[in-house]
């Protein structure tokens, strides 16, 4: 989904969202001068929102969806209650991608959020929340 903000556009992601996602992150939002930035960012960072764990559930995408564009690369389908260690996990991994691409000066800010934890990240700041 896709908003304007003044100059910025902002977008939002997930693995219950319309698209099929590799990761597990709920929503993942980015602020972002256009919407091409802002589209591609999160879905970036929704994709490396992830974790090994027995509580996500994973099928081929085409499975999933017969006309995918993802072939057989393994989609989220469920996600269970993870641990706080493990959610933390997937969500430093998001927080690594969205600061390559804040570093890149694609995006203006991003948005994580993941069984009640967030984060933000955007410039110098670094807000989270435990559940």
């Amino acid at each position: 989904m896709r908003r304007v903000y003044g100059d910025l556009i902002r977008a939002t992601s997930g693995w219950r969202g319309r698209s099929q996602s590799l990761g597990i992150a709920d929503a993942v939002t980015v602020l972002a001068a256009t919407a091409a930035a802002a589209d591609a960012a999160t879905t970036m960072i929704a994709n490396a929102v992830d974790v090994d764990d027995p509580a996500i559930e994973r099928r081929p995408a085409r499975r999933v969806k017969d006309d995918s564009d993802l072939g057989d690369l393994p989609v989220t389908v469920a996600v269970g209650r993870l641990s706080a260690a493990a959610r933390l996990r997937a969500l430093a991994a998001g927080e690594a991608r969205a600061h390559e691409i804040l570093g890149q000066d694609r995006i203006i800010a991003a948005y994580i959020q993941l069984q009640g934890e967030m984060l933000v990240v955007g410039g110098n700041a670094r807000v989270t929340r435990a559940a």
